[in-house]
C-alpha cells in the first residue's frame, strides 16, 4: 500500500509531525507549536465542553486536563479510521486515562450526541471547539456540523430546563391527577384510519385552508390542535379529534363553547384536567417524556403508562406524531397552520385563543392589530415558503428546527399550508392534495374513539398510594417527626427519588443537595404534593 495512503511520524529535529494523504498535519519547523498555543489561548471555564478536533499526537493535552475544572470536560473527536488506529497508540497514557476526558471515532453527529448523554458530567453550558492538528481539514463539513449539532444539543437542554422550571410542578401534579382517570380512558387508535388524516393547526396559514378542509370534510379524518378548535368551528368544522398537550390553566379558554360536544381529546398525561373533559367526549392519553428523571422511570414501570410519545415539545410536533401513528399504511397526513412563524398580521389563525383575546381588548385608542408582532423583542425576519419573508422567534425557530430533524424526510406527510416555514414532508398545493380525496368517497368511516384502555386500578393506587406514604415519611423527617437511623441518607433517597419535588428549582439540574436552603425549599414542595395527592382516588 502507498506509503500516503497510511499517517506516518516525521522526525523534524524540532519533534514529531505527521504525514498523511501527502500532507504535513503539524508544522514542519515546530510541530507542537500551533497545538500549544491554541490551548494555552483559552480561558478556562467551568461548565464547558472543549470539543477537540483531531488530537492526534495530543501535543498540549496533558497540561490543559491537569488544569480543568471538575465541571468541565474534553471530547476527542476523529472521523479519520487510519488517523484514529494512528493516534490512539501514540497518545499518552495520562491523557486517555484522565476521567475529563474521552476519544472517540465516527463520522455521524448522532453519535456524538449520544456520547454527551451517557456522560456522568455535565449539563454544560457552552461548547468549545478546539482544532488540534491538520487532521481538522480532512472532514471539515463533518466536524463543523457536529460542533452545530452540539451547540444546539446545549441550548436545547437548557431551553428544556427554562420549561421545567415554568412548568415542571405541573407536569408531575397533572401526572397524579389524570391517573384516576386512565381507567375510564381509551387507547390511542393504531394504524386503523384509512381515509386521509388532516392534522389543523392554529397557525395564520389555517385561514386560507378553511374552504379546503370544508369542501373535503366529509373524505378526511381530521385532528384538531387544541387552539385551533375556535377557528374550525367558525368556519362550521367539528373535528373527529382535539389534541391537548398543554398543563396550564390558560388553554381552557380554547375550549369555551364545546362544553358536552363530545368531541374526542388525545391527551398528555401532563395536561390540565379541566380541559381535557371539557368536551365531555372520550379521553385517549399519551404520555410525553418529558425530562428524565427517577419520577418518569418510575411511573413508566409501574405497569400502567399509556402510549409514550417523544418529547417533541411543541403540541404541533405532537400531533403529527399522533396522525402518524393513528393512519394506517400507506395512508396520507396532511397538515396546515403548523408555520412555527408569522406575516404582518396576526401570529395565530382568526378566531383562534390569542386572536380573539387581542380583539377582546381592542377599543377606539387600541384598535386590533394596533401592536405589530413583528416588532416585539427577539422577533426577526426569515425565508418562508417561496422564498417570501416569515417573521419568528427562537422558541418558535428551533420548534421549526426540531419538526425538520424529526418529520423533514417523511414521505407521507403534506404541508397544504400557503405560508410558514418548509418543516415536514413535501409542500403541496390544494389541487395536488385533493388527489388524496378521489378514491376515499364522501361516507366517512373512521371512528375517533379506540378500545377501551385495559390497565389494572390496583396497580395505580399503588404507584399514588406508594407517593402519598413516601411524602409523608419526607415530611415528618423534615419537620423533626422522626429521626431514622443514617437520617442524611434516608433524606437524600427520598428526595432523589421524588425527584418531582426539585427538578423545576433554578439549581435543580445539579439533583439533590443536603444543604438547609435545598431541604426548605423541598419542604415547602412535599406540603403541595401531598394536598395534590389528597385529591387523587382511583
Amino acid at each position: 500500500m502507498n506509503e500516503n495512503n497510511e499517517p506516518r511520524l516525521v522526525d523534524t529535529g524540532r519533534g514529531f509531525s505527521v504525514s498523511y494523504q501527502n500532507r504535513l498535519l503539524y508544522s514542519r519547523v515546530d510541530p507542537s507549536k500551533n497545538s500549544l498555543l491554541a490551548l494555552q489561548r483559552l480561558q478556562i471555564k467551568n461548565e464547558t465542553l472543549y470539543l477537540c478536533i483531531s488530537p492526534l499526537l495530543g501535543y498540549g493535552l496533558e497540561h490543559f486536563l491537569e488544569n480543568l475544572g471538575e465541571s468541565s470536560f474534553v471530547l476527542g473527536l476523529e472521523a479519520d479510521e487510519n488517523l484514529m488506529a494512528f493516534s490512539a497508540s501514540r497518545v499518552a497514557p495520562a491523557i486517555l486515562e484522565n476521567p475529563s476526558f474521552k476519544y472517540i471515532r465516527t463520522s455521524s453527529a448522532s453519535r456524538v450526541l449520544e456520547t454527551l448523554q451517557a456522560l456522568e458530567k455535565g449539563p454544560f453550558r457552552r461548547c468549545v471547539r478546539i482544532d488540534l492538528s491538520g487532521g481538522s481539514s480532512l472532514h471539515s463539513e463533518f466536524y463543523a456540523e457536529t460542533v452545530s449539532a452540539v451547540d444546539e444539543y446545549i441550548s436545547r437542554y437548557w431551553r428544556n430546563h427554562l420549561t421545567l422550571m415554568k412548568l415542571g410542578r405541573n407536569f408531575a401534579r397533572n401526572v397524579f391527577a389524570n391517573c384516576a382517570l386512565l381507567s375510564l380512558s381509551f387507547e390511542i387508535p393504531s394504524a386503523t384510519f384509512t381515509l386521509p388524516v388532516m392534522v389543523a393547526g392554529a397557525g395564520p396559514s389555517l385561514d386560507d385552508s378553511l374552504p379546503f378542509i370544508r369542501a373535503h370534510r366529509n373524505a378526511m379524518h381530521l385532528l384538531a390542535l387544541d387552539t385551533a378548535l375556535s377557528s374550525l368551528h367558525d368556519a362550521g368544522i367539528t373535528p373527529d379529534a382535539v389534541i391537548l398537550v398543554e398543563s396550564q390553566f390558560w388553554i381552557e379558554r380554547a375550549f369555551t363553547g364545546f362544553r358536552n360536544s363530545n368531541i374526542p381529546v388525545y391527551a398528555d398525561m401532563t395536561a390540565r384536567t379541566n380541559a381535557m373533559r371539557a368536551t365531555g367526549g372520550p379521553i385517549h392519553f399519551f404520555f410525553s417524556e418529558y425530562t428524565r428523571c427517577r419520577f418518569i422511570a418510575r411511573f413508566l414501570g409501574a405497569g400502567f403508562a399509556p402510549l409514550v410519545v417523544p418529547p417533541l415539545g411543541s403540541v404541533g410536533l405532537v400531533a403529527l406524531y399522533l396522525a402518524e401513528k393513528t393512519a394506517a399504511q400507506n395512508t396520507p397526513v396532511l397538515y396546515t397552520g403548523l408555520d412555527f412563524s408569522f406575516g404582518k398580521g396576526f401570529t395565530h389563525s382568526r378566531g383562534s385563543p390569542p386572536v380573539r383575546e387581542i380583539q377582546r381588548q381592542s377599543n377606539r385608542f387600541s384598535p386590533a392589530g394596533n401592536e405589530a408582532p413583528q416588532l416585539a423583542p427577539g422577533v426577526f425576519t426569515a425565508k418562508g415558503k417561496q422564498n417570501g419573508p416569515v417573521y419568528s422567534d427562537p422558541s418558535l425557530s428551533g420548534y421549526a428546527d426540531l419538526c425538520r430533524g424529526y418529520f423533514g424526510k417523511n414521505k407521507k406527510l403534506f404541508d397544504i399550508g400557503k405560508t410558514g416555514f418548509i418543516t415536514a414532508g413535501m409542500p403541496v398545493s390544494e389541487t395536488e392534495a385533493a388527489r388524496f380525496f378521489e378514491t376515499t368517497g364522501t361516507i366517512r368511516q373512521d371512528k375517533s374513539v379506540g378500545k377501551k384502555y385495559s390497565c389494572e386500578p390496583l396497580k395505580i393506587k399503588s404507584f399514588l398510594d406508594g407517593e402519598r406514604q413516601n411524602l409523608q415519611e419526607l415530611k415528618d423527617i423534615l419537620c423533626g417527626n422522626n429521626a431514622p437511623d443514617n437520617l442524611e441518607k434516608k433524606v437524600k433517597a427520598l428526595v432523589s427519588e421524588m425527584d418531582y419535588l426539585f427538578l423545576h428549582f433554578p439549581d435543580g439540574y445539579r439533583g439533590y443537595s443536603g444543604e438547609k436552603n435545598f431541604l426548605k425549599r423541598v419542604r415547602i414542595e412535599v406540603e403541595y404534593f401531598l394536598k395534590t395527592l389528597k385529591h387523587c382516588d382511583t
